[in-house]
């Protein structure tokens, strides 16, 4: 799934990936090479890829999305580990993996040389530190996962819902933590990042009219929305579809789940009206959808 794109490839899609330049010419900062474009705001912020990536004996770009997929592997591993937990068949554990693999993000965003590829490792590590209750794993996960990318913040919710019932003091304690250590890293990271052209841009996302009516008529933030959401988030609605709101209300993993996929769609549209808006974040969700794909009212957690 990730060959045909591989590097940006155009032979399938005539469309070079934006930002893959300026994540490649980061690597090329930490090899201290001399820079073919400048460091700029949001992608100086996204330094964790990079960093690691400087480290293999390839290309910039090659190592960049070697580096997605070794992280991806790692991620997806650990989430079928963390699937366990909901005392599941093998069947269904393999078949979350499978939809995940055979779906259009992973085709048309995997190996492009933008860093979201690498950010399901942090997600998978936060929801199985959320099953295990250990906090520190959480926290520590939030942190790493800000430092491939700030959207780790979808994260969040997920451990506050689905401790929420059972331990509320623990549950506001550790979101409480993990919002202000998220708040202060993304300060110091906007503010110590490297960054080669003069800017005051220093937050990315803000509103404006213009960014909202290009997504509004560009086909591909549309086009993307729909096909990233795609199997994946089709049975997702039909499993949502066939519980009460009553059970829903009484399913604390289905409600953090629902945090976390809500707190992405705001952020979509929030991008929709800040920037150009793609599946991206949408894809994120992808685990969050396979947990309430498999969840039923019997399953319990171990």
């Amino acid at each position: 799934m990730i060959l045909p794109r591989f590097n940006g490839n155009q032979m399938i899609v005539k469309q070079a990936p934006y930002d893959a330049k300026y994540f490649e010419n980061y690597v090329e900062f930490f090899r201290e090479n001399p820079l073919k474009t400048e460091l700029r705001p949001a992608t100086n912020w996204r330094f964790l890829v990079p960093l690691v990536a400087s480290y293999l004996p390839f290309s910039a770009l090659t190592s960049i999305n070697l580096t997605n997929c070794i992280f991806l592997a790692l991620g997806l591993f650990i989430f079928y580990y963390a699937l366990q937990f909901l005392n599941i068949p093998s069947i269904k554990k393999w078949q979350s993996i499978w939809l995940f693999l055979f779906s259009f993000p992973m085709f048309y965003y995997s190996s492009i040389a933008y860093v979201d590829t690498a950010l399901f490792l942090f997600i998978a590590i936060s929801i199985y530190a959320t099953f295990k209750s250990k906090e520190w794993l959480f926290i520590l996960a939030i942190l790493l996962g800000l430092c491939v990318k700030e959207t780790i913040a979808i994260s969040i919710p997920f451990y506050l819902f689905y401790h929420f019932k059972n331990n509320r003091k623990s549950a506001f304690l550790v979101t409480f933590f993990s919002l202000i250590l998220y708040a202060i890293g993304l300060y110091f990271i906007r503010k110590f990042a490297p960054n080669s052209i003069e800017t005051t841009r220093n937050n990315f996302w803000t509103f404006n009219l213009e960014s909202a009516a290009v997504n509004f008529y560009r086909f591909n933030s549309w086009f993307s929305l729909i096909l990233s959401f795609g199997l994946v988030g089709l049975l997702f609605i039909k499993k949502l579809w066939s519980k009460t709101f009553t059970e829903i209300l009484k399913n604390q993993l289905v409600l953090a789940c629902l945090a976390s996929i809500g707190s992405a769609f705001f952020l979509y549209f929030l991008s929709y009206i800040s920037t150009i808006a793609d599946g991206r974040i949408i894809w994120l969700t992808y685990f969050y959808m396979l947990i309430i794909i498999n969840s039923s009212s019997r399953i319990t957690i171990r």
